[in-house]
């Protein structure tokens, strides 16, 4: 009876530090390409993007459970349908992250884009566009610290500014994306 109690005991006290262990700072930095992604907009404005990205998220993962931060810098280039001249386009956004790391080498993951921000960077004329957005993200380790995802975005602008006059306007814009990327997730 006492080597039960014991037992009992010594098994609550490795279930409660062994959580604590598995607790950890989340840092994951990563780079992709964009595929097949494409934007439209006002006044029939529709096209491809093709871009790069390099970001990362930060956060806390606890028993496979991730939240956090996740932090981009991407450049897209635009190709109109109608066969005018597209724009080279540079931005950052931000977003809140939730998702799941299975024991099976699965990621999963929804982020919320609470700040997304977008410069002309060509042209004559300077425009900024705000917005915001959702993604979806899965993942694949490859390696314990290497990871291959695909994430699938859409990413909206609401607000434009013209750089020369400095006039705020309206400007709907809609970006489905899809990312392929690397990652570099490390529990510290």
């Amino acid at each position: 009876m006492k080597k039960s109690f014991v037992l009992v005991i010594a098994m609550i006290s490795l279930f409660y530090y062994s959580e604590k262990a598995n607790a950890g700072f989340l840092v994951e930095p990563y780079l992709g390409t964009y595929l097949s992604s494409t934007y439209e907009g006002d006044s029939n404005a529709e096209g491809d993007l093709t871009g790069t990205a390099v970001g990362a998220r930060v956060g806390f993962q606890n028993l496979g459970l991730m939240l956090g931060l996740d932090g981009r810098r991407h450049t897209w280039t635009s190709d109109p349908d109608d066969g005018t001249d597209g724009s080279e386009l540079s931005g950052t956004s931000l977003g809140l992250f939730v998702g799941y790391d299975f024991p099976i080498l699965l990621r999963v993951w929804a982020e919320y884009i609470f700040s997304n921000t977008l410069d002309e960077t060509d042209g004559d004329e300077d425009e900024y566009y705000e917005g915001g957005g959702t993604l979806f993200g899965l993942g694949y380790k490859v390696l314990p610290f290497v990871s291959v995802n695909l994430e699938m975005g859409t990413f909206t602008t609401s607000k434009a500014k013209d750089g020369t006059t400095g006039t705020e306007f309206d400007f709907d814009l809609e970006n489905k994306t899809y990312l392929l990327s690397v990652s570099f997730p490390i529990s510290i």
